[in-house]
């Protein structure tokens, strides 16, 4: 039986720290593209190429068993979750930049551990989440629905009880 000394379990150790940090910055960058329906290589385009209307980070997977579509692809309503290698603060910045050129109107953000963005665009308005994943990644949850038809002025009221 051969023992392995304490001194090369530290030297181990260390290599295989170095190693995941090494490859956990190779990851980072401050430029995140966009990729539409056509841009996507065939591999990578699942069901987010079905998604027109917004802007979608390059390499990102959708969560089939969390998402909910409804509907034709520039309007349909629901929950559309994907995850993605970059991290929650650029993913953020990304949207904020992303979403005026797809016709989206920023209503409010808020950033913190789980970032929120609301849109409007037309008839449906989109609440954006982006919560940083164990591994410096990012899960992105958009939630898409109608607006509320407003009301007309002197409209009736229910009948008091």
């Amino acid at each position: 039986m051969k023992i392995i000394s304490l001194k090369t379990i530290c030297y181990i150790s260390f290599a295989g720290i170095i190693t995941l940090s090494l490859g956990a910055c190779s990851g980072l960058s401050t430029d995140i593209k966009a990729s539409n329906s056509g841009s996507l290589p065939k591999g990578e385009q699942g069901d987010l190429a079905r998604f027109p209307d917004i802007p979608i980070p390059q390499k990102a997977t959708m969560n089939v068993e969390r998402s909910l579509i409804l509907g034709p692809k520039d309007a349909w309503i629901g929950r559309l979750v994907f995850t993605t290698s970059t991290n929650a603060q650029q993913i953020f910045e990304f949207y904020s930049r992303e979403m005026p050129g797809f016709g989206w109107q920023e209503v409010t953000r808020a950033r913190s551990k789980v970032s929120i963005l609301t849109y409007t665009r037309g008839q449906r308005a989109t609440t954006v989440l982006i919560a940083g994943t164990s591994l410096g990644g990012s899960e992105v949850n958009f939630t898409i629905s109608p607006t509320a038809a407003k009301s007309a002025p002197g409209g009736t009221m229910a009948p008091r009880r």
